[in-house]
């Protein structure tokens, strides 16, 4: 562990619970409104101007956020980090992005052009540039990316530790999945209201070259702008899921021969994946979780053995086929979904957003209805549908196949289980992003229940989409959930 003189990120003590930490990086810090991302942001400025690192630089990208309120949450005996007020760049008027990460860049090679003799101990060490959500409302996915990239390589370079916020109710969720893998680490804030007093909590979610079991500190913002984390003693409820790195409330489990804790379902996907893989797979796969948004369908009545052979191929590729001309689907680039054959179906895991796996299902609905209306009654394709998300492995088979294992595809396919002909079905996890995300998804979306076990002995929270009027999903109750 470092010492305090040297810590990076503000509340790092609590926060950290590896042996190595990077003396420069750049993070992702992702949180929903009113989480603390800007207090965050500038406690880690202040505390590089106290350690004595004098030129820090603040990048705003936030109306709201004027120069008068960015001063005032420094004393009079502090030194104000450069404030960059997007606004008054010529980017805006330009419509080009990269105008910003020029500026950016002459501001950093003016201070340091009278110390080239001494790069490496140069001070120039922290900036923020506030935020991600502001850019993405102004400019493209792709000119954001492309902006992060540089600016990712532009700070790496000079050696320059950043904090970049971006609102997003989880740190895999839309959009902050797409800049994960641009940075070293993502730092995730949320807001804890079930008290009297809005309470805020921080965790290390990652961290790249070093290990860490990721925990929920609670830090409040005293005086509008300082923040104090709580001390937290370890205790045995504190332990954390070595597959899925939740937070383990209850038994944890352990698996033969190993410390590392886990969920006892988790612990079930671990042994699976060591008898396909090995015994040192969770190791060997660590760099490659992701978390994906999966849909998951089968046809339902496929294995009657009344349909042929022949019979049963042929609506297998007619499905596919279908699937394929869905815009959900057919837009997305290869690189940014994992699609399965099932045999009497597939899974598709979206890496982009919680929204593809719904409208995938919408649309395909449409076409399916249309397709039906045009062929004979044993060409006719009934379909189940189910919609989750979590993290997975990416792995490589003996083939050289790509497949993926864990919780995020599991959740899925236990939920499509529950389904009849029709039904759309989703898991807590993604129906309540979607639900808050879009007034629409309100309208569709309806909870089922809350407390359904699975033969697996999983509780879930389940939903259906439908619609009558625009016509898809199913609003009966699932038989085996009656």
């Amino acid at each position: 562990m470092v010492e305090n003189k040297q810590m990076l990120l503000p509340g790092q003590k609590e926060l950290f619970a590896g042996h190595e930490f990077q003396k420069s990086a750049v993070f992702l810090l992702v949180g929903p409104a009113g989480s603390g991302k800007t207090a965050y942001s500038i406690q880690f400025l202040r505390d590089a101007i106290l350690s004595g690192q004098t030129y820090c630089l603040f990048v705003n990208c936030n109306r709201a956020l004027t120069r008068d309120r960015f001063n005032s949450y420094f004393s009079k005996a502090e030194t104000i980090p450069e404030f960059v007020d997007l606004f008054s760049n010529e980017c805006l008027q330009n419509n080009n992005l990269m105008s910003l990460f020029e500026d950016i860049k002459s501001r950093l090679d003016q201070p340091r052009a009278a110390n080239r003799n001494d790069i490496d101990n140069f001070p120039c060490s922290r900036a923020v540039i506030d935020s991600l959500t502001d850019l993405l409302a102004r400019f493209t996915n792709d000119e954001v990316q492309k902006f992060a990239a540089k600016i990712y390589d532009l700070f790496t370079i000079n050696k320059v530790s950043a904090l970049i916020p971006i609102t997003a109710s989880s740190p895999l969720a839309t959009p902050a999945d797409t800049f994960g893998s641009l940075v070293d680490g993502i730092v995730q804030l949320k807001i804890d209201d079930s008290g009297d007093r809005l309470q805020r909590s921080a965790r290390l979610f990652s961290v790249k070259h070093a290990s860490n079991a990721p925990k929920w500190v609670k830090f409040n913002i005293e005086d509008g702008h300082n923040l104090r984390f709580e001390q937290q003693a370890a205790h045995k409820n504190e332990l954390v899921c070595k597959l899925c790195d939740g937070p383990i409330i209850g038994e944890a489990a352990y698996a033969e021969g190993e410390s590392s804790t886990f969920h006892p379902l988790c612990l079930d996907t671990y042994k699976k994946l060591g008898e396909m893989y090995g015994s040192h797979i969770l190791y060997a796969l660590q760099p490659s979780v992701v978390n994906t948004n999966f849909f998951f369908i089968d046809i339902v009545g496929l294995s009657n053995p009344l349909l042929s052979v022949e019979r049963q191929i042929g609506k297998i590729e007619a499905l596919n086929s279908l699937i394929q001309q869905c815009e959900a689907y057919s837009r997305v680039p290869n690189d940014k979904k994992i699609v399965l054959p099932t045999g009497d179906g597939m899974a598709i895991g979206f890496l982009l957003n919680p929204e593809l796996p719904l409208q995938l299902s919408i649309q395909l609905h449409r076409k399916l209805h249309e397709f039906n209306s045009r062929v004979s009654s044993d060409k006719v394709i009934k379909v189940r549908i189910g919609l989750g998300s979590g993290p997975v492995f990416v792995v490589t088979d003996i083939k050289n196949n790509q497949n993926v294992w864990g919780p995020g595809i599991i959740l899925a396919r236990r939920v499509m289980d529950l389904g009849d002909d029709g039904h759309i079905l989703l898991a807590g996890n993604i129906a309540e992003e979607l639900i808050n995300l879009k007034d629409e998804y309100r309208k569709v979306i309806r909870l089922i229940g809350t407390g359904y076990r699975t033969k697996h002995g999983q509780l879930l929270k389940l939903y259906s989409a439908y619609s009558e009027e625009v016509g898809f999903g199913n609003p009966a109750i699932p038989t085996k959930v009656e």
